[in-house]
């Protein structure tokens, strides 16, 4: 980068038009090089700090019927923390949202947002092409995607290769493999087993103080009459492996993990973690008890007799008992689907539900020493409850079904917060309604109830009927309508964010360059784009605030939809005028234009306050400060318009330049208005070739306008862009693929003597 020098003279001075004192002017003098006119830039770069992105996010998720959307909403950052808002919209039943949106080039990834009627919400990070494609599908597991993601083979780091049959014993830390058959006894002291072929017999792993393994792989199979397992020692089983167990000893520090099929033919208890993935069958009663023991559950689990839980259980998948099921102590978090034929018994255990379904095909009993918590659609289902200890309901309304009485006995238990509980006739055997019931908390009949669940893979049985109130009958229901009675609006979409600003810099000599302060209009803006439920645009609500105006010419400003006729315009209010030079329709959008123009202001001086007689306003250093007033531009359409016209905001913004109708200034290749006179192209320093498409760019593809979608801080009058912006040189010179970044405040960026702050 060349070197740059910039001298700053301070003279104090006594000027009869100033307030008097001590003025300190800024004078830049240029080294020769490094200036502006020595960028090399390349012919094409078009200066643009942002991108446009199209959208495309669909909702496959199969409990909302058709004629019923959600919402979807676009965040930069995550919404969790500091994200901010910038797009929403709808989308349903073979209706994706597709939406334009423009985006800082300095964005990586954007979080997208699907809320549903019935409580379904999800949130995922999506990197950003110029296509965002996203289908939301809902909460399904699917296990295969829990397998690990490096698989394991026999082809290499193999020490011995096992075949036929007889006792081998594995040690020093060797990987012994099976690749075709192998029969007999195997003791595991330290060392792999990998299993790629077919093993049959018995098994022992582990010495003190020492590591083993065994893998069954995606093509192995192993048949175990009997495995005992020493503490430090681990059995994995990779999806599509197969592990058949007769009898299992395990101590504690020992683990198993199974991403694929696994049977034990006897009774089985761990004393550590046991992670399935896979499918999983237990012929004999399954204990987890033991301060470590833990079982960890994302994919199918079938238990033949009674299921007694004293440790901790993480269910996110599905767990179907034969026998009783016996919850003892720890905690329980159940996710997904737990399914019981015989009896429950809630002991002293504490068991959260967080959309989770439990069945009980008799009875189940909540004993005084259950802690339960029932959240966000969860639901219990069984033949007789009863209840002598509290439940507790958080988040969106969970359900309690009973199909033959429901009792709460004792004068402590109460149903608290967003449960609704369901018996036959709407009463209980013991307790009452509303006694035993606090906080929004309900009692109903069958027939009566209300609180929807649908029905997934997690709830097959589901409850209550999916009733979206929708006032205004446009398909979106209530809850997620920006406009809940107005059926022609749904969402609000903005740029470049709900809580943030953007900024129009202008140099206003085109078709002359000037001295690329950047500075003779700075326009901070922000959109809001209101949409319908079919995201078509109703409604564009700009606000523009003219923070600096560094130019003795008398400006206008406006913006063109391109692509957008004039007729398709239903209003446009909210436009500054007092010069009388701007003809409108009787729509308010400009007259003899091809395309819809909206002019917020026919000159500056109508919205700017001054303190002081220079023209200048908010750029000279030690200046009074002055203000604008906020012009805010309401545009109706009168059918509303897909965005794929429309395009995305700031859209053709222009300065008309010094009240003279036929000279605009836009950015870089955007395309003039039809009252823009086509002679000053190709004079001066201007480079325009309409035939090409090539607009307002100077001979060494330099620019009279650009939009930087943070709010900018401007340079000094008379100070050139490249003197206030350590990396503008680097980003222009590489096209925008070094520091796009260059207009922000980290250290190093800007040199904050030739910044203009408002005192």
């Amino acid at each position: 980068m060349k070197t740059r020098v910039i001298l700053y003279l301070f003279i104090c001075s006594c000027i009869t038009l100033l307030p008097s004192g001590c003025k300190k002017t800024i004078v830049v003098v240029e080294p020769g090089i490094g200036s502006m006119y020595d960028l090399d830039v390349h012919p094409d770069f078009n200066w643009q700090t942002s991108r446009e992105i199209n959208l495309n996010i669909s909702l496959s998720v199969s409990t909302i019927p058709v004629g019923i959307l959600s919402k979807i909403s676009v965040f930069q950052g995550n919404p969790t923390d500091t994200g901010r808002l910038l797009c929403s919209g709808s989308a349903g039943f073979d209706f994706p949202m597709k939406a334009k949106l423009r985006v800082s080039t300095t964005v990586s990834s954007l979080f997208l947002r699907a809320e549903t009627v019935n409580g379904y919400l999800e949130t995922v990070e999506v990197p950003v092409n110029n296509n965002v494609n996203y289908t939301f599908s809902g909460k399904t597991i699917n296990k295969q995607n829990f397998s690990p993601s490096d698989e394991f083979d026999c082809t290499s780091e193999c020490d011995v290769w096992l075949t036929g049959s007889g006792t081998v014993v594995i040690d020093n830390g060797l990987a012994y493999c099976i690749t075709d058959s192998y029969s007999g006894h195997i003791s595991i002291k330290e060392g792999t087993l990998k299993i790629c072929g077919s093993f049959t017999g018995t098994l022992s792993m582990g010495q003190e103080a020492k590591f083993c393994k065994l893998i069954v792989t995606s093509t192995g199979t192993a048949v175990i009459s009997s495995l005992s397992m020493a503490q430090n020692c681990s059995v994995l089983s990779l999806a599509q492996g197969y592990i058949e167990i007769g009898t299992i000893s395990m101590i504690q520090n020992s683990s198993l993990t199974n991403y694929g099929t696994m049977l034990i033919k006897s009774n089985f208890s761990h004393p550590s973690l046991f992670l399935n993935c896979g499918d999983l069958e237990i012929l004999g009663k399954y204990t987890i008890g033991g301060s470590l023991s833990e079982l960890e559950n994302v994919g199918y689990l079938k238990i033949n007799s009674d299921w007694e839980v004293s440790g901790n259980v993480q269910n996110s998948g599905t767990v179907e008992v034969l026998g009783d099921i016996y919850f003892n102590g720890k905690t329980v978090q159940n996710n997904c689907r737990i399914t019981c034929y015989q009896q429950v018994a809630f002991n002293s255990i504490k068991y959260n539900a967080n959309s989770g379904y439990l069945h009980s095909v008799m009875e189940t009993t909540v004993n005084e020493g259950a802690s339960l918590v029932l959240q966000n659609q969860s639901m219990i289902s069984t033949s007789v409850f009863t209840m002598k200890n509290t439940v507790t309901g958080n988040g969106t309304t969970s359900v309690i079904k009973c199909t033959v009485s429901g009792s709460i006995i004792g004068m402590q238990p109460v149903v608290i917060g967003s449960v609704e509980m369901l018996t036959p006739d709407g009463t209980l055997l013991s307790g009452s309604y509303p006694d035993n019931f606090r906080e929004g908390a309900i009692l109903k009949s069958l027939a009566d109830g209300s609180s929807y669940i649908p029905v997934s893979d997690c709830n097959p049985e589901g409850s209550g009927y999916l009733t979206a109130e929708d006032a205004d009958g446009d398909g979106l229901p209530n809850q997620l309508d920006d406009f809940p009675t107005d059926g022609s609006r749904a969402s609000v979409s903005w740029y470049p964010a709900a809580t943030s600003f953007g900024s129009l810099i202008f140099e206003d000599l085109w078709p002359y360059s000037g001295d690329y302060d950047m500075n003779d209009a700075v326009i901070d803006y922000q959109y809001r784009i209101i949409t319908n439920a079919r995201n078509q645009v109703v409604d564009i609500y700009p606000k523009f605030y003219l923070r600096a105006c560094g130019a003795t010419l008398k400006n206008g400003f406006g913006f063109q939809l391109d692509n957008i006729h004039p007729s398709a315009v239903g209003s446009v209010s909210g436009y500054v005028y007092k010069y009388g030079y701007i003809k409108q329709n009787e729509n308010g959008t400009e007259r003899s234009q091809e395309y819809a123009v909206i002019i917020a202001w026919d000159n500056a001086d109508n919205i700017i306050h001054r303190s002081g007689p220079r023209a200048e306003f908010n750029t000279l250093s030690n200046y009074p400060v002055g203000y604008s007033d906020s012009v805010f531009i309401q545009v109706h359409f009168v059918i509303p318009q897909d965005q794929s016209l429309v395009g995305s905001p700031p859209y053709n913004p222009f300065l008309i330049k010094n009240l003279d109708r036929n000279i605009e200034i836009h950015m870089p290749d955007y395309i003039p208005t039809s009252l823009a006179s086509p002679a000053y192209f190709g004079t001066a320093e201007d480079d325009s070739d309409p035939a090409t498409g090539r607009y307002y760019k100077t001979k060494k593809n330099l620019l009279w306008a650009t939009n930087i979608t943070e709010k900018y801080s401007y340079t000094y009058e008379y100070i050139a862009i490249l003197y206030g912006y350590n990396h503008f040189a680097e980003w222009c010179q590489a096209s925008g693929n070094s520091y796009p970044d260059w207009y922000l405040n980290l250290p190093g960026y800007r040199n904050q003597h030739t910044i203009y702050i408002i005192p």
